[in-house]
């Protein structure tokens, strides 16, 4: 079942020309990395796909609803509120967590459910008490964010937007603020939550990682995807030639 169809996505800002025609799709339960140069579009696409910038054309159908239509080469966009009901079908894990200082664990997780999705208090604490353990931090529920590490947060972040219960979780850069170490216990619950058939979509620099984890991998460079395919296929034997000159820089 498809649950991400982009086509022809373009982004500019003044008179930088940031995504030039972006391609692609995904499927339930498939997980996509993509890679690149700082630079390349990579977070820029990623906010477009989760509504946080406005593509200039191309559409974007999530779950089979076409939230943002192409018509005569221009991203057409619901009204603001429509727009905010339909995005709840991305979530968004940011590379440096913005969890809220002043709440627990537990509500952290619990807040927007209650206050987005309307679910009463015991319902959204039951849901949020079961992602957490399932990110490993179910003795952490009444913690705050300065008495966690940078691991545990961001797997607070993760279980956050899990708790939206999203038809496709995207990530940027998960690990870039973090130690080896730390990077090490984020990157094990992304790949428990691969195995429990979470779609993910993740902009990572973690080259071994995307190959070991992702079903898909994007070479996105200069705002166009010049390889994409099977992701340990094309992380060992990627057929483009800046594909190739990007690997070897990585590998070095």
């Amino acid at each position: 079942m498809e649950i991400l169809k982009v086509e022809n996505i373009n982004k500019t800002f003044d008179d930088l020309h940031v995504l030039k025609g972006v391609s692609f799709c995904m499927n339930k339960g498939e997980v996509v990395a993509i890679i690149g140069s700082s630079g390349g579009g990579k977070t820029t696409l990623l906010r477009c796909l989760t509504f946080l910038e406005k593509a200039d054309c191309g559409s974007i159908t999530i779950d089979g609803d076409n939230i943002v239509a192409d018509v005569e080469g221009k991203s057409v966009y619901p009204n603001d509120e429509e727009l905010r009901k339909r995005a709840l079908k991305v979530g968004l894990v940011f590379q440096d967590f913005n969890l809220f200082p002043h709440k627990s664990v537990l509500q952290n997780c619990t807040l927007a459910p209650t206050s987005v999705l309307k679910l009463d208090k015991a319902q959204a604490e039951e849901n949020a008490r079961r992602v957490l353990e399932q990110v490993g931090l179910s003795d952490k529920v009444d913690a705050y964010p300065y008495q966690l590490s940078g691991g545990q947060k961001q797997r607070v972040a993760i279980a956050r937007a899990l708790c939206m219960n999203p038809s496709l979780l995207c990530f940027d850069e998960p690990t870039s603020a973090l130690d080896p170490e730390l990077t090490a216990e984020v990157l094990k619950v992304i790949k428990d939550l691969k195995d429990h058939g979470v779609t993910m979509l993740i902009v990572t620099h973690e080259i071994d990682f995307a190959r070991e984890v992702a079903d898909t991998a994007i070479f996105l460079d200069n705002g166009v995807i010049l390889e994409q395919g099977n992701a340990k296929e094309l992380i060992d034997n990627p057929k483009n030639e800046r594909t190739k000159e990007f690997l070897k820089k990585i590998a070095e």
